[in-house]
């Protein structure tokens, strides 16, 4: 299955093969064609690249309205395919883009960035401003002559994103935005993105792992404006994620360059266990696999180098774990139209901590909690009038020996 295929299977009804002619080329060459050439366009990845083309891109063939820019929080675990999924992105946009580049050679249908710099402990906007102008081929970010100025970033990127009148800036690793070495918090960069979009019209994709959830809640007003796209595993307690995690490992093994197609398939439990069903584990674990038998020789791969390459259990595990804490906190449980309605009073009176006397009432307790200008604290008082003499008494006494 190659970059330009979207199918999981041929005309032929089965997937398509890896091309002969690899198996005469160095071990390199073949290990190279399935790690970078071989991507799967897997239902669950479909699923979240039509979500996000239906956000944001004109709606329809020749629109002419630019849909407002969004915010988009594409989630999933780590090693779910976020990667292949925006690979596949940037070419449906390309192609849907082809007759405006052609009739105005300015247009740029998106900026692909990512925030992980060479200091990823923390999020720097410069670094930032940076990136999206590359990526928007802005020939001064880096040139010796006429370079752009430290304090100039910003404004020239904000310039560049009207001028050339992007659809999206898609940020990968976007879960590096909550990293701050300051005072700054997490809404403050939320807020600047926001304020790109409401100055530019250009949508912003923020594809990261789950630690993207807090971003859903930061306030009110980015929670109404920004859309969850959860990319999220398969989960083979269900018969139908089953059958399709089994036709994956059908189209991968198709593809293996090895002289006798192995059979993945049969071993799909403990590919499943080992990848907790994300497409991007499972790529990897191959990826290992192949090299091993490459490296010795074999003419296939075996369940002896999956096994000799497989994540390990306390691994496995771990991930399992932040999978499941985060699919029960994004998943919408039953009810939830009667619990907003009762929110609403719309089904009996309001539960007690919604209804406005309490609503004051906390208010105003939080109101008095903070200093009141003018106001002395009673407390500081009362230390004052016990202490004070004696407090004065001995930074006397530590004058006079400093002084003696």
């Amino acid at each position: 299955m190659t970059q330009k295929q979207d199918k999981l299977v041929g005309a032929s009804g089965e997937p398509d093969g890896f091309p002969v002619a690899l198996l005469t080329q160095p071990i390199g060459a073949r290990q190279e064609y399935f790690e970078q050439q071989c991507l799967i366009e897997h239902p669950r990845l479909r699923e979240a690249l039509d979500q996000i083309l239906q956000t944001v891109c004109p709606p329809g063939a020749g629109a002419t309205m630019r849909r407002p820019g969004t915010m988009v929080l594409v989630i999933g675990p780590p090693r779910v395919g976020k990667t292949t999924l925006i690979r596949f992105l940037e070419e449906r946009l390309l192609a849907q883009a082809i007759g405006q580049m052609e009739r105005e050679p300015g247009f740029i249908p998106f900026a692909s960035i990512t925030t992980a710099g060479p200091d990823a402990s923390r999020f720097d906007w410069r670094t930032y401003y940076r990136a999206v102008l590359r990526g928007l081929q802005d020939p001064f970010v880096d040139g010796k002559i006429a370079r752009i100025r430290e304090r100039e970033l910003r404004e020239a990127m904000e310039s560049a994103l009207l001028h050339r009148r992007l659809i999206a800036v898609i940020v990968d690793e976007a879960h590096h935005l909550a990293k701050t070495s300051s005072g700054r918090h997490l809404q403050d960069n939320l807020d600047q993105l926001k304020y790109f979009e409401n100055l530019t019209g250009v949508s912003h994709l923020l594809v990261g792992t789950y630690d993207l959830r807090p971003f859903r809640k930061v306030n009110a007003q980015l929670a109404c404006r920004s859309v969850d796209v959860h990319f999220s595993r398969y989960d083979a307690a269900k018969d139908d994620d089953a059958q399709v995690f089994r036709s994956v490992l059908w189209a991968l093994q198709r593809q293996l360059p090895v002289e006798r197609e192995p059979h993945l398939v049969e071993h799909w439990e403990f590919l499943y266990a080992r990848s907790i069903g994300c497409i991007g584990l499972v790529k990897m674990h191959l990826n290992r696999a192949l090299n091993v038998a490459l490296t010795e020789r074999a003419k296939t791969i075996t369940l002896t180098h999956l096994r000799k390459t497989a994540m390990p259990e306390a691994r496995v595990e771990l991930a399992l774990r932040n999978a499941l804490e985060s699919e029960t906190e994004l998943a919408e449980s039953a009810g939830a139209d009667e619990r907003l309605l009762s929110l609403l009073g719309l089904r009996g009176p309001r539960p007690k901590e919604y209804q406005k006397p309490q609503l004051e009432e906390k208010a105003a307790s939080v109101y008095e909690k903070g200093k009141r200008p003018g106001k002395r604290e009673p407390a500081r008082d009362a230390i004052g009038e016990a202490n004070g003499t004696e407090a004065i008494t001995r930074a006397d006494e530590g004058q006079e020996q400093a002084a003696g």
